[in-house]
């Protein structure tokens, strides 16, 4: 007869069952688990089978256990279906051959220690995990995130990576052994703790100072950017190609030639947790990309240095690329981007000198694209002699293309 694999959450810290979970652990064959959640169980007097990797080995021994008529628990930490052992189980045998009796989670229990609704938490981890993006981009949304870590991503290297990245407006809450009576916790600015030391077991809350922000989604002067002279894509153009870049959540864009990063910037608050990567030559204008990154929370852009196309050889294959400063005086770097885009992904080109568009359009009509192009010139309002005139920007050709699914 096969049984259901029992997955039962233990309270954090103290690591107790809660009573409804005590018998069924009882009367069990086969205790499953971590090494440190075994060893809760000393008097056990059934088969001991810890955790090894990889998780299908494991899910595998335990359906052939529980095959043989096996009753089988698997001891887990909290919720086991936040960011716990659950969710591969019901994966990999199926969400019919497990039962699952989740305890408190370590976020709830943290959230009570501040007197904080834990619903309102962006819950994230770092456990076994290398990739900050996610916590990046929930900070640059000005959410209050809960950050489970492990021993490489301690508090004292997430501080680090934050302080890196230029976070601010943060407050930072380190809870050690909750649940035990060695619980301690201590929330103070992020720079407080690069030198923090304690328990592995451990768990970091960020909680913003404030959530408004005095900038627009879209729409920033051009002003409001650190630039070296009239080096920006400008407000009423930068506008329509974003527009054009039909930007939504989770995608990968490029802007090319990124120069200030205006249209990265404005790209990471309209497209939701998307990667973000503004290339761009100039060592004086990369300087200023970190500058307006720092000064807006635009945490999901990242700046990268490097001569088109040989640095975009390492980035990930975009949903979208705008390409305002970079199409050169060769077709290379058109020719690339435009292999490397997704199928379905879309392309804006903003030019100026008639060379760009000619190179750009050709190189779409050898793919066999279809494309449109724009031509728009803005007149800004601008005082003179005690009066406003109307000043005449450069006209800019904006060209765009989808890359068919096939």
């Amino acid at each position: 007869m096969k049984h259901a694999v029992q997955i039962i959450g233990l309270h954090p810290g103290s690591l107790e069952p809660m009573k409804s979970s005590r018998n069924i652990i009882a009367n069990a064959d086969v205790l499953a688990g971590g090494k440190r959640l075994l060893d809760y169980f000393p008097d056990f007097k059934g088969e001991l089978l810890p955790f090894f990797s990889p998780v299908a080995s494991f899910a595998a021994k335990l359906e052939e256990l529980s095959n043989a008529d096996k009753k089988i628990v698997l001891l887990a930490d909290g919720d086991p279906l936040l960011f716990g052992i659950a969710e591969s189980m019901i994966r990999n045998l199926g969400a019919e051959n497990v039962c699952i009796t989740p305890c408190v989670s370590t976020v709830q229990l943290a959230a009570s220690r501040l007197g904080l609704a834990w619903k309102n938490f962006e819950i994230l981890s770092l456990h076994g995990r290398t990739d900050f993006f996610p916590l990046f981009s929930a900070l640059q949304r000005r959410m209050d995130c809960a950050v489970y870590t492990d021993k490489i991503n301690s508090p004292y290297v997430i501080a680090k990576a934050l302080l890196q990245k230029g976070v601010t407006g943060y407050t930072m809450t380190v809870m050690a052994d909750l649940g035990t009576e060695l619980e301690i916790f201590k929330s103070a600015a992020i720079e407080d703790f690069t030198n923090c030391i304690c328990s592995d077991l451990n768990i970091v809350l960020l909680t913003a100072e404030n959530t408004s922000s005095k900038h627009p989604i879209i729409g920033r002067n051009d002003d409001d950017f650190i630039r070296q002279k009239g080096l920006i894509t400008k407000l009423p153009v930068r506008a329509a190609g974003l527009a054009l870049l039909g930007l939504s959540k989770g995608q990968t864009i490029w802007d090319l030639g990124a120069g200030c990063g205006s249209v990265s910037i404005e790209a990471s608050f309209l497209a939701e947790n998307s990667q973000i990567f503004a290339v761009e030559k100039d060592s004086a204008r990369m300087e200023m990309i970190d500058a307006n990154i720092r000064q807006f929370g635009a945490y999901t852009v990242k700046a990268v240095h490097g001569t088109m196309p040989d640095a975009l050889a390492g980035l990930p294959d975009p949903d979208r690329i705008f390409i305002g400063g970079g199409v050169g005086h060769d077709s290379s770097t058109i020719t690339e981007a435009t292999a490397r885009l997704k199928p379905g992904g879309k392309i804006v080109v903003h030019a100026i000198l008639m060379g760009s568009v000619q190179r750009t359009t050709e190189t779409f009509d050898k793919l066999g694209w279809q494309w449109q192009a724009i031509q728009l010139q803005a007149n800004i309002s601008d005082k003179l002699a005690g009066d406003v005139r109307f000043k005449a920007q450069n006209p800019v050709t904006i060209m765009w293309a989808d890359k068919p699914e096939t």
